[in-house]
C-alpha cells in the first residue's frame, strides 16, 4: 500500500488558480479516454458516468464538488491553499488479493444458481465491485485520516463526519518521468544511439526495462499493465461543520509533536497531523476489511525499519570508509616525519584531525612511538575504539 499528499499551491497572481476546478477536471480524464467496450459505465448501457464519492454519497457530479471545495475556505482568501489530494495506491498483491475474492464469489453464484456468465458480465461484476470495493476503503481510510488530528470542534474529538472530501476511483496508470525504469531507460537509449557495434546494440536492447504484463518497453507515459484500481481523493483544508468565522485549518503536512499545555487540565497535549501513525491506520483497515494476510517485511512498519537500518548501516560504512582515508593520510605524513624530517611531534595531529572530521572528541594522551610500526598500530587502534564506542558497532 502505497499513500501519499499532494498539496495544493496557490497562484499569487491568478486567482482561478485557488479553485480545485483543474484537479476534477484532471480526474474526469479517465472516463473520456474509456470506449464504449471499456467502460461498464457509459450512456450506451443506460447507466449513469463515474462520478465522486464523499462519506455518504456516490456519483456527486463533478461541477457541484467543486463549489462546495471552493466555498469551504473559511476566512482564507482565494489566493491561498485550500485542499490537498490524497493518492491511494493499493500493491499488485493487494489487488490481485482482492480479485480473488470477487472471482471466488462469482464461482459460488454459478454452481449456486446454476447457470454460466459470460466473460463480459464477469468482467463488467469484477469491475463493478472493484469500484465499490475501493471506494468503502477510501471511506475507511478518512476516517483513519480524521482520527490523526487530535483536535476538537464544539468539544468533541474530530471525526470522518467534519470533514468535506470528495473520491474517485481510477484504474489506469503510466509511467511518470520521475520512475526509476523510464530514467535507467533513457540512460540506456544514450548508450544505444551512441553506441555503432551491432553485437553491443543488441546486448543494451536486451538490457532495456520492460512491463511485466504487456512487455513493452517502459518509457514515461507509457500504461502500467496488470490491475491499476487507485483511489484519488480531495479534502477540504478546513472542516465542514462550524460556520465560515469559526472553521478550523486540518493540514497533513503540519508536523505531530508533543507540547506541554494547561488547557483545558491537559499537560501532555500534542499538535499536528500524525503521519506514522495514519499510514500504519490504513493499512490495518485494508488487512481488516479484506482479510488480508500481511508478511511484516510488506508493512509500513517493516519497510520504514528496513528503510532505518539501510541508512544506519549506509552511515557508518561511510563513516569507517571516512576514519580510514584520515588515517590513511596522517599515517603518510607522520611516516615521513618520523623518517626524518620532524620526529619531536608526537601523533596528535592525527586525533585532531579525526576529531575535527567525525565531529568525536578523540583522546590527543598517546604515547610517542617508537618506530614506523608501532605508530601504525596505535593509529589504527585509537580509530577503531572510537567508531565502536560512538555507534555501537
Amino acid at each position: 500500500m502505497y499513500i501519499n499528499f499532494t498539496p495544493h499551491k496557490a497562484n499569487s497572481v491568478n486567482a482561478k488558480a485557488s479553485s480545485c476546478a483543474n484537479i476534477f477536471e484532471y480526474l474526469e480524464k479517465e472516463e473520456r479516454n474509456l470506449s464504449t467496450n471499456e467502460s461498464f459505465f457509459n450512456e450506451k448501457n443506460n447507466e449513469e458516468t463515474v462520478g465522486f464519492f464523499d462519506k455518504n454519497s456516490i456519483n456527486i457530479p463533478k461541477d457541484e464538488v467543486v463549489q462546495n471545495i471552493d466555498e469551504n475556505r473559511g476566512k482564507r482568501g482565494v489566493k491561498e491553499s485550500n485542499f490537498y489530494m490524497i493518492n491511494i495506491y493499493p500493491s499488485y498483491l493487494e489487488q490481485l488479493h482482492i480479485l480473488k475474492r470477487i472471482d471466488h464469489f462469482l464461482e459460488e453464484k454459478e454452481a449456486k444458481e446454476k447457470i454460466k456468465l459470460t466473460d463480459e458480465h464477469k468482467w463488467k461484476t469484477r469491475d463493478l465491485m472493484m469500484r465499490d470495493f475501493m471506494t468503502s476503503y477510501g471511506r475507511e481510510v478518512m476516517k483513519a485520516y480524521a482520527s490523526n488530528f487530535d483536535r476538537e470542534i464544539n468539544g468533541k474529538k474530530i471525526s470522518e463526519n467534519d470533514l468535506m472530501y470528495y473520491g474517485r476511483v481510477e484504474t489506469k496508470r503510466s509511467y511518470s518521468i520521475k520512475d526509476k525504469h523510464v530514467i535507467r531507460n533513457k540512460e540506456l537509449f544514450k548508450k544505444i544511439d551512441k553506441t555503432k557495434d551491432k553485437n553491443q546494440k543488441e546486448q543494451l536492447q536486451k538490457m532495456l526495462h520492460k512491463d511485466y504484463f504487456t512487455n513493452e518497453i517502459i518509457r514515461e507515459g507509457v500504461a502500467k499493465g496488470g490491475p491499476n484500481y487507485h483511489i484519488h481523493i480531495v479534502v477540504s483544508r478546513h472542516d465542514a461543520t462550524n460556520d465560515k468565522q469559526h472553521k478550523i485549518s486540518l493540514s497533513p503536512m503540519s508536523k505531530y509533536k508533543a507540547q506541554e499545555s494547561k488547557l483545558n487540565n491537559q499537560q501532555n497535549k500534542t499538535i499536528g497531523f500524525n503521519r506514522d501513525q495514519f499510514f500504519q491506520n490504513a493499512e490495518k483497515s485494508f488487512d481488516q476489511m479484506f482479510q488480508f494476510s500481511r508478511e511484516y517485511s510488506k508493512s509500513y512498519e517493516g519497510r520504514k525499519h528496513q528503510a532505518n537500518t539501510k541508512g544506519h548501516r549506509e552511515q557508518t560504512k561511510n563513516l569507517g570508509s571516512k576514519a580510514l582515508h584520515i588515517t590513511s593520510n596522517a599515517i603518510k605524513k607522520d611516516l615521513n616525519n618520523y623518517a626524518g624530517f620532524n620526529v619531536l611531534n608526537p601523533i596528535q595531529s592525527i586525533p585532531m584531525q579525526l576529531s575535527q572530521s567525525l565531529g568525536i572528541n578523540i583522546p590527543t594522551h598517546l604515547s610517542v612511538p617508537k618506530n614506523p610500526a608501532d605508530l601504525s598500530l596505535k593509529v589504527a587502534k585509537a580509530a577503531v575504539k572510537i567508531i565502536e564506542k560512538g555507534y555501537g558497532m
